[in-house]
């Protein structure tokens, strides 16, 4: 029964730290992006500052270049935040405790401030599928926002309000971005068929005609639909499991697509996969927490 009972505290670790790891490399992803790859541009809330609201230039920059390095800087504070904790667990300083909540929290904050922000500049200022934007990167948003929730709760006794709220931010969130993409490829969008076209995953081709890739993005598409669908239905660890293979999978195809200076594409991606993976522990420690012998008051009442 103990070694059971070590079970769930392990488990709701691994959650803590796949959140982590996606958040910290989304944020390099758009560091990259915006300041240090090959193609570096300038954000749409550049775009939105300087074109829409009439900032000078240098500040809509300044403003811009704040935003990349200030991601770049908080996945470095996320990240030290965790080994600290994890490596001192059991002898930290309440001032030391304090300190790295603070480091989290304000970190945390600015990542789900600017991606927001970015997400609502595109959305302003973007294509024809730019009305789509927040849902399609909505894990992006609620990656970020499901660990500072997760970590409000960590050190509490209570009912877990926070981690309950987290665990349905990811779960809506993910089904979301998963709609809109299947939405996007059945309409043929064609950025996505580029992708079909371009990419050669391990020196294999995957279409060779425009058709041929038309009639696989439409398959990808309705697939991508019921998955977004099922996820919220059913809540079935191997659903989320395909989610975050597959979100892989897309996310890498910008670098099999664009070569490996397109690096920060992917990475930017992070939480298309990170966020099913994230379900998926979710819906492993649920089914774990439905074992008398594994239940803990703290955790059994998060999930639920």
């Amino acid at each position: 029964m103990d070694k059971d009972r070590q079970v769930t505290p392990a488990s709701f670790d691994t959650i803590l730290w796949c959140l982590r790891a996606t958040t910290a490399l989304q944020c390099f992803g758009i560091a990259g992006r915006y300041l240090f790859s090959k193609f570096e541009s300038e954000s749409q809330i550049y775009g939105l500052l300087y074109f829409d609201f009439g900032f000078p230039e240098y500040a809509a920059q300044l403003i811009d270049d704040i935003g990349g390095y200030g991601c770049l800087l908080s996945a470095v504070g996320v990240l030290a935040a965790g080994f600290v904790s994890a490596i001192s667990k059991h002898g930290l300083s309440e001032t030391i405790i304090y300190r790295l909540r603070c480091i989290e929290t304000s970190a945390l904050s600015f990542i789900i401030f600017w991606s927001l922000g970015m997400a609502i500049s595109e959305t302003v200022r973007g294509d024809l599928f730019a009305r789509l934007t927040l849902m399609e990167e909505a894990v992006r948003i609620a990656t970020p926002a499901t660990l500072l929730l997760f970590l409000m709760d960590r050190e509490r006794s209570n009912h877990g309000m926070f981690s309950k709220c987290g665990s349905l931010i990811i779960l809506v969130a993910t089904s979301l971005t998963f709609a809109s993409h299947g939405y996007q490829a059945i309409e043929l969008y064609g950025p996505f068929v580029d992708l079909i076209l371009l990419s050669n995953p391990c020196g294999i081709t995957l279409a060779t005609d425009q058709q041929t890739a038309e009639t696989l993005l439409l398959i990808i598409g309705w697939i991508d639909i019921a998955l977004a669908i099922l996820i919220i239905a059913l809540r079935w660890q191997v659903i989320a499991i395909y989610m975050a293979t597959w979100g892989l999978l897309t996310a890498y195809s910008r670098v099999t697509a664009g070569g490996m200076d397109a690096w920060p594409e992917m990475f930017i991606r992070a939480a298309n996969a990170g966020a099913p993976l994230t379900l998926f522990f979710l819906f492993r420690l649920k089914y774990l927490l439905g074992n008398p012998m594994n239940k803990t008051p703290t955790n059994q009442h998060a999930l639920n």
